[in-house]
């Protein structure tokens, strides 16, 4: 098959010389539709995403300045590496989440929560970055156990077993994981929102649209995901200086920021959430 008959097959299964122009321009309706209703509801939260993200970037720009100066440990240049991968998952998901893709954005979300754990074992001596990588095993197998341990020793150490953190910190910890833990398993939380919409007789929406209390859940789930990456951004002390009097002042003023957002969230998990960064992280 050629190019211009492969270009035909697509053009076919796309319904159209204008291959998926139309589902296309529906979505982007869709999901300025649902930017428009949070930039009124819920502009507060989308601000503050903003914020980050310039904030987020603007530490590694000015890591990027400073690494030349130092020689980092593997150790070091690892922590490095994973703020770059979770700052391009930082950026989609809050673009997703803005877009009205609640439960994808969760799915985001979760990770950025699992590797902010993982720096925090690494800077506490939980567990060695040999262990984090599955360096010394030979199968494919081997590594996803020995992964799966290392996750485990760090959730009990810092965790389940840290006597620092009480009862409600502990649960709402259990509380995050079980609600992004629903939204990537089988998408059973999209599933179940889309089958409340049957029994009640509306329409399955196919395209995002705006539901006050899903953005609800979404945010709160990136709200805290989001608050424990960014506190370990002074992992990177190493090139980042966090004796810069400008790069700490901002810091100190993000987490002002979050903890003056905690109205926004329930109860339950929000509130407890000082507590955890304080003692984890």
């Amino acid at each position: 098959m050629n190019k211009d008959e492969f270009g035909d097959l697509l053009a076919d299964i796309g319904g159209g010389r204008e291959i998926g122009i139309a589902a296309r321009r529906e979505r982007d309706a869709a999901e300025q539709e649902v930017l428009s209703q949070h930039e009124a509801q819920i502009w507060a939260l989308l601000c503050l995403g903003d914020a980050l993200h310039q904030f987020y970037r603007d530490s590694l720009d000015l890591v990027r300045v400073n690494i030349s100066r130092t020689a980092p440990t593997d150790v070091q240049i690892a922590m490095l590496h994973w703020h770059v991968v979770s700052f391009n998952r930082f950026a989609a998901a809050f673009d997703l989440m803005a877009h009205g893709y609640y439960f994808e954005a969760m799915v985001l979300a979760r990770d950025l929560w699992e590797v902010a754990l993982s720096l925090a074992g690494l800077k506490r001596n939980v567990v060695t970055l040999n262990e984090l990588l599955a360096s010394n095993t030979r199968t494919g197998r081997e590594a996803e156990e020995l992964s799966r341990k290392s996750d485990a020793k760090i959730r009990r150490v810092l965790i389940w077993e840290n006597a620092a953190l009480s009862d409600k910190a502990r649960k709402a910890v259990e509380t995050f994981g079980g609600i992004a833990n629903l939204a990537m398993h089988k998408s059973k939380l999209h599933l179940g929102l889309n089958m409340s919409h049957v029994v009640s007789g509306h329409a399955t929406p196919i395209f995002p649209r705006f539901d006050v209390k899903r953005a609800s859940v979404a945010h709160n789930v990136f709200y805290l995901s989001s608050w424990s990456i960014v506190s370990t951004l002074p992992y990177l002390d190493f090139a980042l200086g966090t004796t810069n009097l400008t790069w700490r002042r901002r810091y100190d003023k993000v987490q002002v920021a979050f903890r003056e957002g905690l109205a926004t969230g329930p109860n339950l998990v929000v509130q407890a959430w000082p507590e955890i960064i304080d003692q984890v992280f």
